[in-house]
């Protein structure tokens, strides 16, 4: 099977505007230049447009919006915003990049009969309110229909004149009544905690009100805040994120059933290398379905129709290479290994699968997990670990970076891989879980791309372009686990 990872006559694409509308699943991406890599020429995207009625099979339609020419508003990119339904009309709200521009980011309008042929107002409909606000920052428009307070709103991202450098981004509130005449409310929400909230959303669930935005200059992570009115006070949940680092500039969409799903991007990085560094742009990760856990914050979860598209079973074989195991029917391997370590290997070639599996542990100290793309020493992979101390998990490259003094000691020890500004740990989520409990996982391994599910609460992606000698594998160190229900599929 494939998956939907970009354009298909794109280099990468980033920035999902997801649209649901008439029983499809609508994706307009920001979508670079051919043979670009870093800014201003990667910048310079358009709108591509994809649908689906499944979220599996997509259909390609014509390019959305592509960049106007001279002193045009978005003479140098149509960069990210939104797609709604409205007053008779599909309505593309955009920010309009002129790098040579008095205001080179504008908030720009565009309107469609159909969905598909668009016609772009010659002037932007907001520009930046610069006795408030700085006008670098001035992008990112989300318009929905607020039905509790009955006008269209509008946020976007901006940055105050005054505060903390590096803190002053904030989420900004324009309303209407007929998506014509724009009135500025103020911010919405004003953390004092970032540079910029890009790609900001706002929708309502279960008596709750939901807020997420991305932050590239912290964590490179689409995170979220909730609030019981549409106006806040915006509070900080406890598993803050809709997935961890790398999925980013995040959005989502609902569906008529009212299931929502957020569809974010992973990095490119310069070379197709671990070492290199990381781009603007990429691939999309798969769609995560979100939904409202009893305590009001979100749970993460793999949707139905993307782990049902890995229909082909694929035949497995497990092979320990440390420590005791026993297996316990076709699909189940128990583990033991207190006080010491145990890894093996499943002989999986397929490029493209999912492991789906349940996990208990039953005596555990430290930690256990998965062994993805690893050297046969299990020195240099990714561990997707669950941390007992912690209560997280995480995926962390081994090996780690040492000092210098101790890595010319250590002959064994292989360089390590550089994740850049990620550090070795380049994902973690809370997880909360004890001896006894049963924990779905499910892990996609698509090239270079890593994605995980966990427990229906949380997932973690990551790239890995590093060629290895195995797939995918287990580990347990200090404890005792049983893996069971192990299926591989295609």
């Amino acid at each position: 099977m494939e998956l939907f990872r970009k354009p298909s006559f794109a280099d990468s694409t980033g920035d999902a505007i997801p649209f649901y509308h008439g029983g499809y699943y609508h994706i307009f991406s920001l979508t670079p230049p051919i043979g670009t890599t870093v800014y201003p020429a990667r910048l310079r995207t358009s709108w591509s447009h994809s649908r689906s009625r499944n979220l599996v099979d997509w259909e390609e339609l014509p390019t959305a919006l592509l960049p106007g020419t001279g002193a045009d508003p978005d003479a140098d990119g149509v960069w990210t915003g939104s797609v709604m339904f409205g007053e008779g009309l599909y309505h593309a709200y955009y920010t309009g990049y002129n790098i040579h521009a008095e205001f080179p980011q504008t908030i720009c309008h565009a309107t469609s009969p159909d969905g598909v042929a668009w016609s772009k107002d010659p002037e932007p409909c907001i520009l930046p309110a610069t006795e408030l606000y700085e006008s670098l920052d001035w992008r990112d428009p989300y318009a929905f229909r607020n039905e509790d307070d009955g006008r269209y709103w509008l946020l976007l991202s901006g940055r105050k004149r005054g505060g903390p450098a590096g803190r002053r981004g904030c989420v900004i509130l324009y309303r209407s009544d007929d998506l014509v005449g724009w009135k500025h409310h103020g911010p919405l929400y004003e953390p004092y905690h970032t540079n910029c909230p890009e790609c900001s959303e706002m929708w309502k669930m279960g008596g709750k009100w939901y807020l997420s935005y991305s932050r590239f200059s912290e964590f490179v992570q689409t995170i979220y805040r909730i609030a019981d009115s549409p106006f806040g006070p915006w509070r900080t949940p406890k598993r803050d994120g809709i997935g961890s680092r790398r999925f980013y500039a995040a959005k989502s969409m609902a569906n008529g059933e009212g299931r929502r799903f957020y569809f974010g991007w992973i990095h490119d990085r310069a070379d197709r290398s671990d070492r290199g560094e990381w781009y603007w742009g990429g691939e999309f990760a798969v769609p995560h379905e979100v939904s409202q856990a009893s305590d009001g914050e979100l749970d993460v979860k793999l949707p139905r129709e993307i782990a049902a598209a890995f229909s082909s079973r694929v035949a497995s074989r497990y092979s320990p290479k440390l420590g005791g195991c026993r297996p316990r029917g076709a699909s189940d391997i128990v583990v033991e290994s207190a006080g010491t370590l145990h890894y093996g290997f499943f002989d999986i070639a397929e490029p493209r699968f999912m492991m789906s599996c349940k996990v208990k542990p039953t005596d555990c100290r430290d930690h256990f997990g998965f062994l993805i793309k690893s050297d046969d020493d299990a020195a240099g992979c990714l561990v997707l670990a669950f941390e007992v101390g912690f209560q997280r998990v995480s995926l962390t490259f081994l090996p780690m970076a040492v000092d210098p003094f101790w890595e010319a000691s250590c002959t064994a020890i292989k360089p390590a891989q550089s994740p850049g500004p990620d550090g070795p740990r380049v994902a973690e989520r809370p997880f909360a879980f004890a001896d006894g409990d049963l924990i779905d996982v499910q892990i996609i391994i698509d090239g270079d791309l890593v994605e995980a599910f966990v427990g229906g609460q949380a997932a973690l992606t990551y790239r890995s372009y590093e060629k290895a000698e195995h797939q995918i594998g287990l580990l347990v160190q200090d404890g005792s686990a049983e893996f069971s229900d192990i299926e591989f599929s295609k």
